[in-house]
């Protein structure tokens, strides 16, 4: 349990590294919302019921960290920005949750130095949410970003449960062998305990990507098992998990 908890922290903390991998996506010239597409479909290969979907925005800015949070929520349909103080720094936030008709969207804005801010807008769906919506939204967001001088990365994390008995270990390999016939992957990274296994993996095909060592990852799977309820909760993050599995 403990060395899954710190997987996931480290790979929450390796993902602010996409921020300067400009490259990697200056090298894929379709749209946001294509790329997005791309992995909506991949995910849905891999997970029957989907219940959680999370797109994480992030960047580094220059200016006044107040006023870009008030530019980023009035455009996105949000209220005033909050400001409170997270581990000695000035936050400025504002929070619409998800439900049957829009996706969720937060705006977290830190001020990280003199006129200078660290940005993120998470965009957050269920099973209800309207996947084309959601693609348009994610869309602007790009735009919105790029727009007020930032240079921002995104990742993209779909949660869902699968009622089997087979073990995490199983249904993991079961997953790996559906994917593979759509597209080149190759394990990179792997990790199994009692209740949960996941791989990394390089597949090129993916439109996004992190560097690890020698390698880009481009993609993560984890199943986890609940063995009380019959269930097993399958994550999927691109080009790695950043939420809880």
């Amino acid at each position: 349990m403990l060395n899954r908890w710190m997987t996931a922290g480290i790979l929450a903390l390796a993902i602010i590294i996409l921020v300067g991998m400009t490259r990697v996506y200056a090298e894929k010239t379709e749209s946001e919302a294509v790329k997005l597409e791309q992995l909506i479909k991949t995910a849905d290969t891999a997970i029957d019921h989907v219940e959680r979907l999370v797109i994480k925005w992030q960047g580094e800015g220059r200016g006044d960290a107040k006023e870009q949070a008030e530019l980023l929520a009035h455009r996105l349909g949000l209220q005033q920005p909050e400001r409170g103080v997270q581990t000695g720094h000035d936050v400025y936030r504002s929070e619409m949750v998800a439900d049957a008709q829009h996706a969720g969207i937060l705006v977290n804005v830190v001020v990280t130095g003199e006129k200078e801010y660290y940005a993120i807008v998470q965009l957050s769906g269920n099973e209800h949410t309207d996947l084309h919506l959601l693609t348009e939204l994610h869309e602007q967001v790009s735009r919105l970003l790029t727009d007020s001088g930032m240079k921002a990365a995104w990742n993209f994390a779909v949660q869902g449960t699968d009622s089997t008995e087979s073990g995490a270990s199983s249904q993991l390999q079961q997953i790996e062998e559906q994917l593979s016939g759509e597209m080149d992957m190759k394990a990179i990274e792997r990790y199994t305990d009692n209740s949960t296994a996941s791989v990394s993996y390089e597949a090129s095909d993916l439109p996004i990507a992190i560097k690890s060592g020698a390698h880009q990852l481009n993609m993560q799977l984890a199943v986890h098992q609940n063995v009380e309820q019959g269930t097993n909760r399958v994550t999927v993050g691109f080009p790695v998990i950043t939420i809880e599995y």
